[in-house]
């Protein structure tokens, strides 16, 4: 099985490229996000996901291990395949898709060709335990405002194992607060000082 592909890119189309690793091509399906991003004659790494299913042997590629990573959940999920999988990502960048399975917005999700309300309800239940532990830090265009909601995340999930419900951590903080750490440490120090003023 392949890990990653070091090589070439022979050719590109919107379904699959070509990539030449000394001398033998490969036909590696991505998405389109991943097509935008690679141009021909350039040298890729690209992280290799095994599809194999019956008497089908595809490679599907991505740029980053996150991506991999976020396109085995989504097929996963009953009913998603390789091509509706792909069209997600085709779709939505990963934090946006992130966003909208924590925001469990399916009308937006809905918006992929060939998902559909239902599908896109069953993809966000599934992802929605899953996704929070999802490294996103390696994404090109990472923004502040992506490491805000991650520390947001990490804080609720680590107050919530502590036994506080999620209307209790809304009274206890702000996201206004929360945007002034830098760090998931910080944030879970600044609230459990407000905890002891209050006690």
């Amino acid at each position: 099985m392949f890990e990653y592909l070091n090589g070439i890119v022979a050719f590109k189309r919107p379904e699959y490229s070509g990539i030449d690793v000394n001398g033998i091509g490969y036909k590696v399906y991505t998405s389109l996000k991943t097509y935008d991003k690679i141009s021909v004659g350039e040298k890729v790494k690209i992280y290799i996901y095994n599809y194999i299913k019956e008497d089908t042997f595809k490679l599907v590629g991505f740029l980053e291990e996150g991506e991999r990573e976020l396109f085995e959940m989504l097929i996963g999920v009953s009913g998603v395949g390789l091509s509706l999988a792909l069209a997600i990502l085709s779709t939505f960048s990963m934090n946006d898709l992130r966003e909208i399975v924590l925001n469990e917005d399916y009308k937006t999700l809905k918006k992929v060709p060939k998902l559909g309300e239902k599908k896109s309800q069953q993809v966000i239940i599934d992802l929605k335990s899953k996704i929070k532990k999802l490294n996103l830090l390696s994404i090109e265009g990472f923004e502040e405002k992506s490491n805000i909601n991650l520390i947001e995340d990490e804080l609720y999930l680590a107050l919530e194992a502590l036994g506080y419900s999620k209307k209790e951590i809304d009274k206890l903080i702000s996201p206004e607060e929360i945007r002034e750490f830098t760090n998931i440490e910080d944030a879970i120090k600044g609230v459990l000082k407000k905890i002891q003023k209050r006690s």
